[in-house]
């Protein structure tokens, strides 16, 4: 029988571990909260900047924030998921010795750093049809595909790289989540709080909020991993 940890308890040691070094905490995950933040303020200037558009001009602006935010997304895409990756090793060793700045570059230094970028073109091609059924059987899929980067991760660490196709880290993360989506679902939800929490304050509490949220969600793999070792 798999003895999953409970959501307080994945919590708590993440907590813990920020409790024993925030700073190392707050540097990783430095760019992602600054810019966290300046969005914050820029969504906030741009609603009421954009109230006094009329409708033809509000839509071209629109298109040009998603068409520019698509490319930037895809640029940070893989210093974003670095960040995590390191999280990930940091709660496997919580006396890892790793610089906190460079980790947000670790990938960018991988040869195969634009594999990632093809894996989240195709998990978010397979996400849009399943969207376009209905809402809920889409967002059971994003649920289902929400370990397919960790599982790259972990398969590239030990060289089975060239084992995988593309697919099959989406395969192997459905697999992973089979009886957890509504475990990680819970999850998402519990943040809310804290997210609201990041915006009413301005993104000052993204300083904590960021770091906990991000290292809850790889504390979840690590998890998964460890009760189901033989899916991966």
């Amino acid at each position: 029988m798999k003895n999953y940890r409970t959501r307080r308890e994945l919590k708590r040691e993440v907590k813990a571990l920020l409790k024993k070094d925030l700073g190392k905490a707050i540097m990783l995950y430095l760019i992602l909260i600054l810019s966290s933040i300046i969005n914050i303020f820029y969504s906030r200037t741009e609603t009421v900047r954009t109230a006094t558009y009329d409708p033809s001009t509000l839509y071209m602006h629109s298109f040009k924030l998603i068409s520019t935010g698509g490319i930037i997304y895809l640029i940070v895409l893989v210093l974003v998921l670095s960040v995590f990756f390191r999280s990930l090793d940091w709660l496997r060793n919580p006396d890892l010795d790793f610089s906190p700045l460079k980790s947000n570059f670790m990938y960018y230094r991988n040869p195969d750093w634009w594999q990632l970028i093809v894996i989240y073109l195709i998990k978010g091609f397979f996400t849009i049809l399943w969207l376009l059924l209905l809402v809920i059987p889409g967002y059971i899929k994003i649920c289902s595909y929400s370990q397919t980067y960790f599982i790259y991760k972990d398969v590239q660490a030990r060289g089975d790289g060239d084992k995988y196709t593309f697919t099959d880290y989406i395969t192997k993360s459905r697999q992973l989540m089979d009886g957890n989506k509504w475990r990680y679902f819970v999850l998402q939800l519990s943040y809310i709080g804290w997210y609201f929490l990041g915006y009413i304050t301005f993104g000052i509490a993204l300083i904590w909020v960021i770091p906990y949220v991000c290292m809850t969600n790889a504390n979840f793999y690590k998890d998964l991993v460890e009760q189901n070792p033989d899916v991966i």
